[in-house]
Parts: C-alpha cells; structure tokens; sequence
C-alpha cells in the first residue's frame, strides 16, 4: 500500500487564529516554511510532489487531480523563539520566549467519474511576532523616551480556500484554488511619525505611546500545474497572486513624554485603518524517487516583497482628544518606510524508506531577509535565513503520522545608519533563533 503522505493547515475561524499565538518566521519572509510536518521535515518543499491535500491547497493545487482517494488531514505545531536586542548605553531586551502554538487541516475528495478533485483546507499562511521588553531608546522630537516599554509587532494571516484539480491524463494534472484572507495586525510600541499627511513636517518625528490593532478580509487565487515524467519523476509549478486587504479598528496612544506633560490629559483614541499588500509568488519544484527507498526534493520560491512591502500606509480618523487633534488633526495618515527586497528562497529535502511502513527525512533552505538594514528594527529583524529540519513518517493502513522538527539558526543583524526618524535603531544589533516542532495526522477514506 502506498504511504499517505501529509501535509497540514487548520484554522477553522478567525477566532482560532486568535487563540493561537504567532510565531517569528522563516527564510520566506512573514510566511512559514511549509505547512505541516512532512514539507517542515523536507525543508518546506512540496510544489514538485504536493501528494496531499494540504501539500496540494497549500503548494501547488495540480496536486489534487493526482489523489486517487479521500483525505483528511489534521495537526499542530508550536514554536519557541529566543532573541536579544541591544542599543548602548539603555536598550538591552529580550524577546518573549513563551511557546506558541498553531492548529492545522485540510480535506480532499476525489470524485468518481469524473477525474476532478474538490479540496478545502484552513491555512495559517503567516505569522510573524516580535515581543519584546526594553528600555526606550531617546528619539522624537528633543530626544524624549518613555522608560521601559513592551514593543510588540504582530502580522497574522490566514487563509481559507476551496480547491480544485483536474488531471488530464497520467502524465498532467491541473488546479486552481481561491481563498479567503483574514489579516490581523497590532503595534504596541512607542511610534515615531514617519511621513505625516496633510499635517506639517515640522511634526515628522514626533513620538507617541501607541497601542494599534486591525483586522480584515481579502481575497486571492493560486493555479498550478504538475507534470509526471514517469513513475518516479514529477515536476511542479504554481503562481499565487498579489492580494490587497484593507484592515480596520483602533489605535490608542498618549505622546505625554513628547509634548512633556503627565500621562492621561493628552490619551487619544483613533479609528484605524491599515493596508496590507501581500506578494505574488511563483514557485518551481521537483520530486525524484532515485532509488527505491530515496527520494530528493528541491525546489526554488520568488516572493516579491519589493512591491508588496515598499511601505505601510497607516490611516487614523476621528480623533477623540481636542488637544491631541489641534496639534495632529482629527484625521491624518503616515506613511512607515519598509522598503523590502524580491526575494529568492533555495529548498531541498530528502526521504529514506526504512520500510515499506516507516519514512525519515531531512531539509534545508535558505532566504537572504528581504529587510534592508535602513529600516530594520527588532519588530521585522525576526526573519531567518538558513533553517534545517528533520522528521519522520509513518503509516499503518489507512492511518498515518508524521512528525517535524525545524531550527531556524540564529540571525544576527546590525544596523549602522537607520533611514527611519529619530535614529533610535542606528548603531543596535538584533539576533534571533526559534525550535519548531509539528505533528500531523491523516485518514484516507
């Protein structure tokens, strides 16, 4: 009998991803390195194999048209990161290395005359945290600080897709999915106004207490295609598209130590609004069972950031402080530099056949961070470059279970001249690790 191979995604509502806590990421940007322990032990490759439903609604849809029967695939992973920040002579933080941990699903149902699949999968795409505690940097205007503070930035993202595959005879397979987005964000940090509009620039730099947090829907599409060479050969290719999401809710802050008064008399509360682009991606892999009992993937990603995350434009309305609105305006935007680079991301894996019932395998890739040091803080600093795993598979009838585990090797940055006002990340060094661990189960019917 053929292994089930598996690959696993689950959040069942935006009230799930919010119970689960986020995790700092990988090579790829803000998005994980695979979904599910199979393409986390093989180094995040799937888009040349993607013999799953998850591997298929997650990587590359032509996978679907290849399932020769149902699938359900169910698990979890959790994350521990460790990190340091440190600015002479006040800043020295760490970040909060508290477990924090994911569901993950998906379902595949082939039909029976006809050679077309149906799958439909919950998938935490993204989930990038920096939580830190640290003494305030002097910045803003007259080089003010607030003590110590938590600085704490959180991108979520989740998607929620219905699939489709078709194979079109024993060589080709076909599919396209479309998916719901759910983004969450939040910022709590003392903020620096980076490119205030319509007010005057004299206010440039100014620096507020800030506590931000949206949330919002949007959509986008995945196609893909697989080609079977023969029996133990197959090549993979899939395009996700750009996709836009307009999130909405409040920001609550108090710039007491700006304008050098006490705290309460100038607390404000704004509507919020935040746009976030997320990038096209095209992704080619391959899958090849060399040996009877060895088989290699490698596979190579292009994300582009440099489109996606140029900047970050923020929009707060209806301010509710008269005083903070005669200095602000009631309603204002900024603009927050990011300017990211396209980014390749080079992975490989191996799985070795113990017996015909029990598989172990290994990976590695590597990203170089799409962040340029001008505009690196700790909040996007928590991006690795090289990550190695390992795991293993196996599989009892029609039951099946895999397991992962991924480290991500410690990232040191160092930013010499920061292009972001104030300067308070010039001359700081951010260094960050993180030990995943994932466990997936599947039932074929």
């Amino acid at each position: 009998m053929k292994r089930l191979r598996t690959r696993s995604t689950l959040k069942i509502s935006a009230t799930a991803l919010c119970l689960a806590t986020t995790v700092n990421t990988p090579a790829n940007g803000i998005f994980r390195n695979g979904a599910g322990a199979e393409s986390m032990s093989m180094g995040g490759t799937e888009t040349g194999w993607a013999m799953s439903p998850l591997g298929a609604m997650a990587a590359n849809p032509a996978g679907l048209g290849f399932l020769e029967s149902g699938e359900i695939n169910l698990g979890a992973g959790a994350a521990v990161p460790e990190g340091h920040f440190q600015k002479s002579p006040t800043a020295d933080g760490r970040l909060d290395s508290s477990i924090r941990a994911f569901p993950e699903g998906a379902i595949a149902y082939p039909f029976q005359k006809i050679p077309v699949t149906i799958g439909l999968s919950f998938i935490p795409l993204a989930g990038q945290t920096g939580d830190w505690n640290y003494f305030d940097s002097p910045g803003g205007l007259g080089g003010v600080s607030y003590g110590q503070q938590e600085h704490r930035s959180e991108i979520q993202l989740l998607r929620t897709a219905l699939g489709v595959g078709v194979k079109v005879d024993s060589h080709w397979s076909a599919g396209a999915s479309i998916g719901l987005l759910y983004n969450e964000n939040r910022l709590t940090t003392p903020y620096i106004f980076q490119n205030l509009s319509p007010n005057p620039n004299s206010l440039n730099g100014a620096k507020t207490l800030l506590d931000l947090r949206t949330a919002g829907y949007g959509f986008n599409a995945q196609f893909g295609v697989l080609f079977r060479a023969t029996t133990n050969l197959q090549f993979g290719l899939s395009y996700t598209t750009e996709s836009e999401v307009d999130t909405t809710g409040d920001a609550y802050g108090d710039p007491y130590a700006q304008f050098h008064t006490t705290p309460g008399p100038l607390a404000f509360h704004y509507d919020a609004d935040v746009r976030n682009t997320f990038p096209q991606m095209i992704s080619l892999g391959t899958s090849w069972k060399f040996h009877p009992q060895w088989r290699l993937a490698l596979q190579l990603d292009w994300l582009d950031w440099s489109h996606a995350f140029k900047s970050l434009p923020v929009k707060l309305t209806n301010g509710s402080n008269p005083g903070v609105n005669g200095a602000l305006g009631a309603n204002f935007s900024d603009s927050v530099p990011m300017n990211w680079r396209d980014e390749f991301v080079y992975r490989a894996g191996l799985e070795y056949d113990v017996t015909e019932n029990l598989s172990l395998r290994a990976g590695w890739c590597y990203g170089e961070s799409p962040v340029p040091d001008a505009t690196l803080s700790p909040m996007t600093a928590a991006i690795m470059e090289n990550t190695l795993t390992a795991g293993a598979g196996y599989h009892w009838k029609n039951y099946a279970i895999d397991v992962a585990y991924q480290y991500d090797l410690p990232s040191n940055r160092n930013v010499g001249t920061s292009s972001l006002l104030s300067g308070e990340y010039s001359n700081s060094s951010t260094g960050v690790q993180i030990h995943w661990i994932s466990v997936t189960t599947s039932v074929r019917f």
